[in-house]
């Protein structure tokens, strides 16, 4: 007697935003900072010191090494913090 069965798999890429309504961990190096930078026209200074954001988990170019937040985290919040969202979104397993 042979048994048939079903696998089912579920794929898909996940975003994660902070609250600022930026993605987390989009700009993971230094690399990553400058090929951004010269996509968008920018100038990066060479001697510039690079930070993560501690909200979003961003590398991003500063003037010195004093800790500080990424400029878009610097303002404020879009989305409220912690909390479940007010509706699920439909198609959502709870």
């Amino acid at each position: 007697m042979s048994k048939v069965g079903v696998t089912l798999a579920l794929g898909g890429i996940a975003k994660v935003y902070c609250v600022h309504d930026r993605e987390k961990r989009q700009v993971r190096s230094p690399d990553d900072a400058f090929m951004l930078a010269r996509m968008a026209g920018l100038l990066v200074d060479p001697h510039s010191k690079f930070q993560t954001c501690g909200c979003c988990e961003n590398v991003f170019a500063t003037p010195d090494d004093t800790p500080r937040l990424c400029e878009r985290c610097s303002l404020h919040h879009i989305h409220a913090l912690g909390g479940p969202l007010e509706l699920p979104i439909e198609g959502v397993i709870d």
